[in-house]
Order: structure tokens, then sequence, then C-alpha cells
């Protein structure tokens, strides 16, 4: 009798080699998602703030004046890269795509297959760091394209160190870094000399393996070449480099103290490619320990959590770049929306969007103060004030062009052009009538590939001045321009400059005399209000809310003649009355422990305003400090 023969299932070729694949295309899975999670999920404004600071003109004139300088062809392709954010999603692909770039070149650079795969994706989240980090910071780097030149420094640094492990012989490794350095540097600027040191640890390692002291003459040869090249093309190439900065070209400038913390992912970074040279990946085998085996997953988890951990993430930051995506367009409403929506103490910059676009509406004498106040110090490292962040907006659409004009001009001399300058530029010289100056700017916009649109559409406002009157945008911003100058300079206090300036300004049209008023009422100066306050009494047919409320304040303060015969509602009468028996109930009692209390009844008055919100805005005529 045969016996039966058992079941054997077909035999799996190599599984852990199968495992390990599927294991590794989860791994990218994950990367890919939280690439586009920190990209276009949570900082969709702040790409495309990082394209409107950043220029890239199609003509042969910027293509030249930015070969000018060490990095510049990087430069050059980073700021063609960084006008895709324009359409933050377009330009997160772009983004994610070189980022999957510099993980291939990592993990052939450095070998790593298999269980190790997980290593290669280490630099490109540091990479990711190294934009995700900066928050306001983006106001102040010099460097154009930086997002994208610091990938395209590490792939040059990537592709250096390929190149160099093909290369056997001593006396060809002495001519390639020699030839390597002489001829990227002036491409990859900082990054091509960190590949050279790379080359040269890499060298020594395999002398001491080989034990072959000739291996020492291309170690020597490197250092000599990382120190003596730059200098060579300082001296006699580029005239315009400051020596100090020489060696770290095309590194950010982070140099306070409490900048520090920014030179993470770069220090990050050089440790990774050092310790990926000396320290050689241990091959698979059935041997391996599970800490072996699981020691790639646990660092990639680790930048992983780093990348997060130490990206910026501030509300008021996302909601200042908000504001000034809506307000540039020009709609007012998603303001205001975007400020009721808002949960943190403001920063006066948001407190200043919601009331430009108050403003703007006509609301403000009704609604100023029922939104929210707040004076939240901006949340960043750096020596970074509001004029920088948003001088030019806030000059541009309270009317003063010259200013506007002025910051431009002084921005563009310490950051070069960018998008955003080269509108205000456009904009107030139109205004004020400079119309070569105005075309000059115009022409380059018209360059650019997604700023032509709005550079055509503002042509005809240079080639015919007159029809700026027929504009209502633009007519408003003339409006409000015609004030006389009553204060001696802003001496970089944007919003104290703004409301001292038109509580000061006498007389003038409608909107200059509820300008006006309404910079009295957030300086809390009753004797500039009083007149002001009068000539809309007369001018205008309804005295809204928060006018009342200051009326009956100052009049009850110290009395006004002829304020006892002002048209009050009765209800803001009544609800003053009931302010003014709180308030006598709370007689000598500490300000924080009862600031709860009037805000429950009051918070959407003037009134509490006055008394319960501090803020320094005041400034005496003709003085010199705020």
């Amino acid at each position: 009798m045969k016996r039966a023969r058992l079941y054997q299932p077909p035999m799996v070729t190599n599984p852990t080699k199968s495992q390990t694949n599927s294991w590794n295309i989860s791994l990218t899975g994950i990367f890919i998602l939280f690439v586009l999670y920190q990209t276009i999920g949570q900082n969709a404004t702040f790409l495309w703030k990082t394209q409107e600071l950043d220029l890239f003109v199609f003509n042969r004139r910027y293509f030249m004046d930015t070969m000018e300088g060490i990095g510049g062809l990087s430069v050059y392709l980073g700021s063609f890269l960084t006008q895709f954010f324009y359409i933050p999603w377009l330009g997160s692909l772009i983004y994610l795509a070189l980022l999957l770039l510099v993980s291939y070149l990592t993990a052939k650079a450095f070998n790593l297959k298999g269980l190790n795969f997980p290593l290669a994706f280490v630099p490109s989240l540091v990479l990711l760091l190294t934009m995700t980090e900066l928050g306001y910071m983006i106001y102040v780097l010099k460097i154009n394209g930086f997002v994208f030149v610091t990938l395209i420094g590490v792939i040059g640094l990537l592709l250096s160190i390929i190149l160099f492990q093909k290369i056997k012989p001593i006396r060809f490794q002495v001519i390639f870094i020699i030839a390597w350095l002489l001829v990227t540097f002036p491409v990859f600027g900082a990054y091509t000399l960190f590949g050279g040191l790379l080359m040269v640890f890499m060298t020594l390692k395999r002398g001491v393996q080989e034990k072959n002291n000739q291996l020492l003459i291309p170690a020597l040869t490197g250092l000599s070449g990382i120190v003596l090249i730059p200098v060579f093309y300082y001296l006699l190439v580029y005239h315009q480099t400051f020596f100090g900065k020489l060696f770290f070209t095309l590194l950010p400038g982070f140099n306070t103290k409490s900048e520090l913390l920014l030179w993470l992912p770069f220090v990050l970074m050089a440790l990774f490619f050092i310790l990926a040279i000396l320290w050689k990946p241990v091959k698979e085998s059935k041997k391996q320990t599970f800490i072996q085996k699981s020691l790639p997953v646990v660092v990639f988890l680790s930048a992983l959590v780093i990348a997060y951990t130490f990206s910026y993430r501030d509300e008021n930051f996302k909601t200042e770049l908000a504001m000034q995506s809506a307000s540039e367009n020009e709609d007012w409403h998603e303001v205001l929306r975007i400020a009721r929506k808002h949960k943190d103490e403001p920063t006066r910059l948001i407190v200043m969007h919601t009331n430009l676009a108050l403003y703007k509406l006509g609301l403000a004498g009704d609604n100023l103060f029922k939104y929210k106040n707040g004076n939240k110090p901006i949340n960043t490292p750096g020596n970074i004030v509001p004029i920088q962040i948003a001088g030019k907006f806030f000059y541009y659409q309270y009317g003063h062009l010259n200013y506007c004009y002025r910051w431009c001009m002084e921005e563009m001399v310490e950051y070069k052009m960018n998008a955003n300058n080269l509108k205000y530029f456009i904009l107030s010289a139109t205004l004020n009538k400079e119309m070569a100056v105005a075309q000059k700017y115009n022409d380059v916009l018209k360059a650019t590939l997604f700023y032509k649109s709005w550079a055509e559409a503002h042509q005809p406002y240079i080639d015919d001045p007159e029809r700026a009157i027929k504009e209502p945008a633009l007519l408003n911003i003339l409006r409000l321009n015609a004030f006389e100058d009553v204060l001696d300079g802003d001496h970089s206090m944007l919003e104290s400059f703004l409301l001292n300036h038109a509580a000061h300004s006498r007389g003038g049209n409608p909107e200059l005399i509820e300008l006006s008023i309404l910079s009295n009422l957030q300086i809390k100066d009753s004797e500039l209000f009083w007149p002001r306050f009068f000539v809309y009494v007369r001018t205008q047919p309804r005295i809204p809310v928060h006018f009342q409320e200051a009326a009956l304040l100052f009049h009850y303060l110290q009395s006004k003649p002829g304020a006892e015969q002002l048209p009050l509602d009765s209800q803001v009468i009544r609800r003053f009355q009931q302010f003014l028996q709180l308030s006598e109930k709370y007689t000598n009692q500490p300000k924080e422990l009862i600031r709860h209390f009037f805000f429950n009844q009051f918070g959407d008055t003037y009134w509490y305003y006055f008394f319960f919100t501090d803020l320094q805005l005041k400034k005496k005529r003709g003085s010199e400090s705020y």
C-alpha cells in the first residue's frame, strides 16, 4: 500500500528579502506622506510667501547678475524652482521629488540596501527641517531660493562621493579632488568644500584599512584644496565676496545666540555623512541581532520625530500669513473671517490686519473693539520687527506712498529684489506719478512666470495715470494720501507711526476724518478726539457706536461743552450707566482681578478697551522716540 504524500507548499525563495522590500516600500510611503503633510498640509501659505519674497526673471541680465556671486548657478536654479510655490501643491510635489532624489543618491553613495535602506531618508528629513524650522526668519534670509539651494547643494555633495568612490588609483584621486573643488566651488559653495572633506575622510579610512601611507597624498591634497581654492577664487574671480563668509557661502546667516538652534539640521546632516563614511553598514545575515536589524528603522523614525518636533509651529504666524494673502488680494471679508476664527492672543500685526479690514469695509466705527485685541510678541529667535514683515503693505493701504516706496528701496538694498517689493514699488510709483520708475519695475515683473499677468493688468495705469481715479481701490488710496505730514518720521515703529500720524492730522476728506477719530480712540487721546468728532457729527448722517461710547466716556472723565446735546442712542447711554455702576462696585480693586467681570459684559465696547487694554501706542507730536 502506497503511503499518501503530504502536501508541501511551494518553496519561498529568500522570504527575508521580500519582507524587507515590502517594509522599505511602506517606509517610503510614510516619508512621502510626511513631506506632503509638512509642506502642502501645514505650510501652504508659508510656501506661497516664500516665493513672493523671492524672484526669478526670464532674461539674460538676471542670469548674469546671479552668476556674479559664488554659488550663483545654485541660486539661479533655486529661485527657478521656488517660483512654483506660487501654486503650493505644485511646488510641494517638485520639492518632494528632489527629496526622493536625495534619498536615492544617499542610498547609492553609502550602499544602503535592504534593512539599511531606511537610513537613506535621514538627509532628506533634515533637509525638510531646514525649511519648516524657519518661521518668521523667511523675511530676513539673504539667500535667494534658499529652500531649494540647500537641496541642490546636497545633491552636488552626494554626486561627488558617488564619483569619487569609483576612482581607485591614487594619482587619479588627487586629480579628481582638485578638479572637483576647482570646478564646482563656484556652483555649490560650502557644499563643495564639505564634499571635499568627506572625500578626505574616505581616503583616510581606506588608508587605515589597507595600511597604505600613500593614501595620505590625496587626503592632504584635498585639505589643501579646501583651503586654497576658495582663496584663489576670492583673489582672482569673485571680487564682491566678503572674506569672512568665503567658506560658508550658500549657508544661512544664523549668527546670534538665539538663532543657534536653527543650525540643528545642518549639524545633523554633517554628522550623518561623516558617520556613514566611517561606520560601515552591517551586512544582512541570519546572525544579525534584533537591535542590528531594527536600528535603521529606529534612526529613520527618530529623524522623523526630530523633523516634526523642531519644525516651527505658531498659530499667530499662520494667521498672519493667511491675513497677508487675503489682504493683498483686498479680500477684506476673508480677513475678518480669519480674525473671528483665530483663538490665540493675537500679535499686533493680526490686530492691524483686522482693523484695516474693518476700516476698508466701513465697519470700524461699530466693530473695531468687538474683535480680539492683544499684543503677543512675535515668536522668533531673530530680531524681526513688524515693519520688516508688512511695513510696505500697511503704508500703501493707509496712503503713505512715500514711506511705502522708501521701505521698498531699503529692503531691496538689504535683501535684493523680490516679487512683493516690486509690486509695491510699482503701485506707489504709479500713484505718485513717477511713471519711469513704475515702468522699469513693471517690466521686470512682466519677465516672470506667475506675476506677468499682474504686471500686464497694471500696465494701463502706467500708460494713463488718470485711469487710477476710475479704479475704486486705487482711488481709495489716493484719498488717504491727501494729508499733511505731521510727524518727523516712523523710526521703524509701524503701528505707532500710522496711528499717531492719522490722529494728529487735521481736517481733510471724510475718509481721513474717520481714520483720525479711529486712531485717537486707539491711542486714547480725548483732546484730539473732540475736534474731529464734532466735524464728523455735522457732516455724517449717523454716529457709529464706538464713537458714541468714546464721547460718553471722555465727557464723563472731563466735561466737554456741547457734548450734552449730541444725538446719542439710548441703548448706548443705558449700557454706559451699567458700566459706571459696575465700576463703582469694584472701585480700588486690582485690574487683573476684575478684568473678566468687565469683559463678560462690556468686552465689545470702547470702555473696556480704554481701561483694560494697555498698549504703548501714543506719541507726542514731534517727539523723537516712542
